[in-house]
C-alpha cells in the first residue's frame, strides 16, 4: 500500500541541465557551430551527454537515495520523476537518468500543455489512485512553487512542497 508519493523535477532540481544562455555557448565551443534552434527545452540536443556535463544536484540526490532506501525497506513509498520536458525527449531524459543510475517507479514527461497543469493533473491522478497519506514534491521553479502551494490546499492528503533553491530546502 502506497502511503507516500515523492516527486522529483528534472531540470534544475535533480539534474543541473544547462539552460539556453550557457548551453548555447557550450554547444558552439564543443561543436564549432551555432546551436541550430531558437528554442531550447524541447530539443534533444540539449541533453546530449557527449556535449554537456549534466551532474545531479548533490543535496537533492541525497534525498532521492533516502527515499529509495525507504521504498526498499517499507514498500510504502512511490518515487517518481515529473518533468516539463516533452514526451518526445523520453530517450534523452532516460539516458541522463541511466548515466547517474537513477530509477523511478514512474518517469512522466509532459504530454502537452504548460508544465504546471501537466504536473498537477498527473499528481491528482496519482493521489486519487493511491490515496496516500503524504505527497512530497521537489521543484525549483519559483512561479510554479507559489501555484503548487495553492493547489496543495485542495488535496486530500498532506502535501510537502520542497523549494530546492533555498539552503536546507525550504518546505513551503
Amino acid at each position: 500500500m502506497i502511503k507516500r508519493i515523492v516527486s522529483y523535477d528534472f531540470d534544475g532540481t535533480l539534474c543541473h541541465t544547462p539552460g539556453p544562455e550557457i548551453g548555447k555557448k557550450v554547444w558552439e565551443e564543443k561543436t564549432g557551430t551555432v546551436f541550430p534552434y531558437t528554442g531550447w527545452w524541447s530539443k534533444k540536443e540539449t541533453l546530449d551527454l557527449d556535449i554537456f556535463d549534466i551532474p545531479v544536484d548533490g543535496d537533492v540526490y541525497m534525498k532521492y537515495l533516502e527515499d529509495m532506501v525507504r521504498k526498499e525497506e517499507d514498500a510504502d513509498t512511490m518515487v517518481i520523476l515529473a518533468t516539463g520536458r516533452v514526451e518526445k525527449l523520453r530517450k534523452e531524459v532516460e539516458k541522463v537518468l541511466n548515466h547517474h543510475n537513477l530509477s523511478f517507479d514512474l518517469v512522466a514527461l509532459n504530454t502537452g500543455g504548460d508544465t504546471y497543469h501537466f504536473k498537477t493533473r498527473l499528481f491528482e491522478k496519482l493521489i486519487n489512485k493511491f490515496n496516500p497519506d503524504e505527497f512530497v514534491m521537489y521543484d525549483d521553479r519559483q512561479e510554479h512553487l507559489v501555484m503548487f502551494e495553492d493547489w496543495a490546499k485542495n488535496q486530500p492528503c498532506r502535501v510537502d512542497i520542497i523549494d530546492v533553491t533555498t539552503s536546507n530546502f525550504k518546505n513551503i
